[in-house]
């Protein structure tokens, strides 16, 4: 390792510490919202490996969550129970998280985002109790979900723009769904990468609101205690 590395490395491990640390000393539900998307994310890896003629390519994330197709591997239904599985109890979980976060702000906006990502994480819900094999509820919860959480980030985006400490994530949410506007109106075999693309922006984006949740950014926005 060069002298340079060295002091990159060095300046960079107490950052992420320090993040570590905030997290850990952070309310129980904003660990919550923390953890709860890589259980879907771990699940859906484990979902994969138990699928060995999934491809990005030709399937949808969903074919993984199918009990009874035989195309895409010996283990589907196992692969189906714990896709279901993690995608209903991250569904729970963020709930939760939100309605957590919504009853201790004020600001309008950030109100009606989180109420919007609150129906949201009911679609995502939805989508593990009612699995590729219960047509076409599935098709309309999951279509739910893809469309609902973009207007959370829009919301945020708009009310966050005039306050200095959150502008630049405000311009982050206003773009960003369009990153997933643009996946779906490519042609695709399977739909898995959109679903998967769109999927992480939902995630990294309630990552930093959490995160400036818990390192103060929003007090301003909260209730008087």
């Amino acid at each position: 390792m060069t002298h340079v590395e060295t002091l990159y490395t060095g300046k960079q491990q107490p950052y992420i510490m320090s993040i570590v640390n905030r997290i850990k000393d952070a309310d129980f539900p904003n660990k919550i919202g923390f953890v709860a998307p890589i259980i879907s994310l771990s699940c859906i890896g484990v979902a994969i490996l138990l699928s060995p003629n999934f491809t990005w390519i030709g399937n949808a994330l969903s074919d993984l969550g199918h009990y009874t197709r035989t195309d895409l591997g010996p283990y589907q239904l196992y692969a189906a129970m714990i896709f279901n599985v993690g995608l209903t109890l991250t569904g729970l979980l963020m709930l939760y998280f939100t309605i957590h976060l919504l009853q201790q702000i004020k600001e309008p906006a950030t109100k009606i985002a989180l109420a919007i990502f609150s129906v949201s994480c009911i679609f995502l819900t939805a989508i593990g109790v009612f699995s590729e094999n219960f047509s076409p509820t599935h098709f309309i919860v999951s279509v739910g979900f893809f469309l609902t959480f973009p207007f959370a980030m829009w919301a945020v985006g708009i009310g966050w723009l005039r306050f200095p400490r959150t502008r630049v994530f405000a311009i982050i949410s206003l773009l960003l769904p369009f990153l997933s506007v643009y996946l779906w109106t490519q042609t695709w075999d399977g739909v898995a990468i959109p679903e998967i693309v769109t999927a992480l922006s939902a995630i990294l984006w309630i990552w930093g609101v959490d995160w400036l949740h818990i390192s103060g950014a929003l007090s301003e926005f909260e209730k008087s205690s």
